[in-house]
């Protein structure tokens, strides 16, 4: 959506039918003309999805604009169950309900949003998912395996204070801020390299490791760099370590369409740098797995 002053603002379906919304306007690329937008809840039905790369920005047939990570959940999944370190998420694209549905899809090993609405309801009301949810959420003596904060619209100041609190009052030892780019949009040069000196220091004086999530620009071919981040270079000076994710998702074979490739660019831990893996994405199940495997 757009104001007047042709700031943009996006907000998912739920958001907007809570907020007062009779300032932002719906747009149509290379169109200056704004209009109002009325749209009310029908409730749940049958729906088709697919995945944007970049600003997860794309246009419907008339050309207005609308909105739509594997890897670093899978990557989360892995340290909730074991890592001797609490996790905490501040996740800038999907809400509370969302993350959650995400991980339970890993869990349970079915993609939930790809099962027609009453084939879902079922077997999220089901006890044994109830089970998995549980062991899910909470450990064995009933404390929340990981934090999770879905302020979206919090100032950088509002955000910091709330990651502080989940170091020091809820004892979480790695961050994942996901993704970078939705936290510093809008932000000089300036403003976001005193932002990456913060989570230096955060890294200081708390000993905690943050995982910063980046959205790239396209690239010509499948290998993108470093220089393909969105932002301040000091995003990926001020980094220990630099690792990029890619795959071709436009290959004719479905299995190399469905492989990540890893690289290490950066290792300012022990300078081993290059090709780290292969993973091959499951959408049924919703899992990665080592492609050698």
């Amino acid at each position: 959506l757009k104001n007047h002053s042709e700031q943009v603002f996006n907000l998912n379906v739920e958001d907007f039918l809570k907020t007062d919304t009779t300032k932002l306007y719906g747009y149509k690329a290379g169109d200056s003309v704004l209009s109002t937008l009325n749209i009310k809840d029908i409730g749940e039905g049958e729906y088709y999805g697919f995945a944007v790369d970049k600003d997860h920005l794309f246009c419907l047939g008339d050309g207005t604009v609308t909105h739509n990570t594997t890897l670093i959940n899978e990557i989360i999944y892995h340290w909730i169950f074991h890592s001797p370190h609490k996790i905490g998420i501040v996740s800038m694209e999907l809400s509370a309900v969302q993350y959650s549905k995400v991980l339970l899809s890993r869990h349970i090993k079915v993609k939930l949003d790809l099962l027609k609405t009453e084939e879902k309801q079922k077997l999220i009301r089901s006890e044994e998912t109830a089970e998995a949810a549980s062991d899910l959420f909470t450990d064995e003596h009933g404390n929340s395996r990981f934090f999770l904060v879905e302020d979206r619209d919090s100032s950088i100041e509002q955000l910091q204070e709330t990651i502080e609190e989940m170091v020091i009052i809820s004892g979480c030892r790695v961050i994942v801020l996901d993704p970078l780019q939705d936290v510093l949009d809008g932000l000089s040069n300036e403003e976001q390299s005193i932002f990456m000196k913060w989570c230096k220091s955060m890294l200081k004086s708390h000993g905690v490791a943050i995982v910063l999530i980046n959205h790239i620009r396209k690239t010509e071919g499948n290998e993108p760099t470093e220089n393909a981040i969105h932002g301040s270079s000091s995003i990926i000076k001020s980094a220990g370590v630099n690792i990029i994710i890619y795959r071709d998702k436009e290959a004719e074979d479905e299995i190399e369409r469905n492989t990540t490739h890893i690289k290490v660019t950066k290792n300012r831990i022990t300078g081993l740098t290059g090709p780290a893996d292969e993973l091959y994405y499951e959408n049924t199940a919703h899992t990665l797995h080592n492609k050698e495997d």
